[in-house]
């Protein structure tokens, strides 16, 4: 399964300078749990709803912070025509529950989640019901290898 087909499309982004909450305002209206964060048109980080959370806890009223202070910068990425297995296992080498799909040129096309996958993997049968835990527990582990003892588990389509 390629990530093109199973990717988010409807991905916002956001400017370093942005604060923590026009973020958090933004993921909300746009019912997300991370933006990519872009200067122009490259992409220099991804901010979460963990990041901001995070922020607020150490900072009170930390509304106004800039997310440059607070945004993942060594952003890992894939491409639209990377395989579903891969993609996990980068997800659990880096311990990261999203990736933001990026063209040759650096240009985001998606994002590619843990949800997506699993929600790709009830929807379509393409997945066994411990395919997926296996999935969540190479996530949760960052284990490569869990990564690809769940790639087992999906159906040619």
């Amino acid at each position: 399964m390629l990530l093109s087909e199973i990717m988010t499309r409807r991905v916002g982004d956001i400017a370093p300078q942005a604060t923590l909450t026009e973020a958090a305002q933004k993921m909300r209206a746009m019912d997300v749990g991370a933006l990519p964060v872009r200067e122009g048109n490259q992409l220099i980080g991804i901010v979460t709803d963990r990041d901001l959370a995070l922020a607020l806890g150490e900072v009170p009223d930390a509304g106004h912070i800039t997310l440059d202070r607070v945004m993942s910068r060594h952003v890992h990425t894939c491409r639209p025509d990377d395989d579903l297995a891969m993609a996990l296992e980068r997800m659990a080498a880096h311990r990261v529950r999203r990736l933001p799909v990026v063209d040759d040129a650096g240009d985001v096309k998606g994002l590619v989640s843990i949800d997506d996958i699993v929600l790709w993997g009830l929807e379509s049968s393409g997945v066994s019901t411990h395919g997926l835990v296996v999935a969540l527990r190479a996530l949760c582990a960052a284990s490569s290898f869990a990564a690809r003892e769940y790639a087992d588990h999906i159906q040619p389509s």
